[in-house]
């Protein structure tokens, strides 16, 4: 049952774990938030993001992850044609991502 309500709710997809990174780095305490507060914000945006990992989730592929949303992160709003597409995979991959790079530059 729990496997069908995961697999309804929680998106192990690369662009959906995107988002939840961003969230965790866009994190800020708040004016009226204790530390301790704050530290359970992370923690819970910590928990999202170990519940979108997939179950044979490596730290090669977190290094790989990293990389590949620091270049999508990177990119100003302008290039959003060219981001959402490339949340949508299945994986990111590095050379996919160049690859697409270069494909913008030529057109």
């Amino acid at each position: 049952m729990w496997a069908l309500l995961e697999a309804a709710h929680l998106s192990k997809k690369p662009g959906t774990r995107f988002n939840v990174y961003d969230d965790l780095f866009s994190i800020r305490k708040q004016d009226d938030e204790s530390l301790v507060d704050l530290g359970t914000r992370i923690e819970k945006a910590m928990q999202a993001i170990q519940n979108l990992r997939p179950a044979d989730f490596k730290i090669e592929t977190l290094d790989e992850e990293l990389q590949c949303i620091a270049l999508i992160h990177a990119l100003p709003e302008d290039y959003r044609h060219l981001t959402m597409p490339l949340l949508l995979l299945d994986k990111l991959d590095k050379s996919v991502i160049i690859q697409a790079f270069r494909s913008e530059e030529l057109n």
